[in-house]
């Protein structure tokens, strides 16, 4: 009888044991989660509306820049019509860009 007595306690205590390393475990994955979600706001790995609209206007001027030379390889647009249209959007990532600088400048709170 005390055998199984040994037995069944080293089982109780090895439960006990094994469900408070899984509500440990749990409870920092939850915590990690919770940070994650909370510093990741963007599906593109931005964390903030400045980077997010830097990311998206990196993305539309690649886009623009690859439909030109598209159109300039496949003989849509001479010569003169593809530099004038590369330096349009130039032009217009350009004005995007400082207009999203000035923004986060005067939204900063850590002027200079």
């Amino acid at each position: 009888m005390k055998a199984s007595m040994k037995k069944v306690t080293a089982i109780a205590l090895a439960g006990m044991m094994s469900f408070g390393v899984a509500s440990v475990s749990l409870s920092s994955v939850s915590e990690a989660h919770h940070n994650d979600a909370q510093q990741e706001e963007y599906a593109d790995g931005t964390s903030n509306k400045y980077s997010h609209r830097i990311h998206e206007e990196e993305t539309t001027h690649r886009q623009n820049v690859r439909s030109i030379r598209y159109e300039h390889r496949k003989g849509m647009i001479d010569d003169k019509e593809h530099e004038k249209k590369l330096k349009e959007e130039q032009e217009r990532h350009d004005h995007q860009m400082k207009q999203i600088k000035e923004d986060y400048e005067s939204h900063s709170r850590h002027k200079k």
